[in-house]
């Protein structure tokens, strides 16, 4: 089995699944256990400001830049920040590599820092995740509902929420379209 993560899956035009469509995940993990990761252009649900509010991590906080979008089904009440690893942050345990340059992190503490020193543009929240029993990812591709993609920082990092599947898609060269079946044709 090759091993997918760290890596993008770019959802198949159409998916069929709403949770899923349009979306890229950032995949953190692969193996036989199984698959990880979140979608990181899912609909915008709330402001950092905010989720430290809700999460009572502050009553009033400044007007931060970022923003909490839904990261996958699984889980919605959890919370995870990704993050570049050049805004690693100090005396926070839990944060973890997903992919060359990049960390997440879901603690509490990880949510104090940021409210203590605003965050960098690049750091966005994700609530839930998803997930992928041992061998049904690789079902899931066999069948053409996702196309794995190389890591790219900047694919994370830099293009806007609403361009990233069309971008993840120029990124290995292709078009939605090239991956909509002919219906009608023999």
């Amino acid at each position: 089995m090759s091993v997918l993560a760290p890596g993008f899956l770019v959802a198949a035009p159409p998916l069929g699944d709403p949770n899923f469509d349009r979306s890229v995940v950032l995949l953190a993990a692969h193996g036989e256990e199984g698959a990880f990761g979140w979608i990181i252009n899912g609909r915008e649900v709330m402001t950092l400001s905010e989720l430290l509010v809700r999460a009572d991590v502050l009553n009033n906080p400044p007007e931060l830049q970022g923003s909490v979008r839904v990261g996958g089904p699984v889980s919605p009440e959890q919370v995870w920040l990704i993050y570049p690893e050049k805004d690693r942050l100090l005396e926070v345990e839990g944060q973890v590599d997903v992919g060359p340059g990049a960390l997440a992190c879901a603690s509490r503490r990880a949510l104090e820092r940021i409210a203590e020193s605003a965050p960098s543009d690049e750091l966005f929240a994700l609530m839930g995740y998803a997930g992928w029993a041992p061998g049904q990812l690789e079902n899931e591709i066999r069948v053409g509902a996702w196309l794995p993609v190389d890591f790219e920082l900047g694919l994370a990092f830099e293009v806007p929420r609403e361009e990233l599947w069309h971008r993840a898609y120029e990124r290995v060269g292709a078009t939605p379209m090239a991956f909509t079946s002919r219906v009608g044709l023999a």
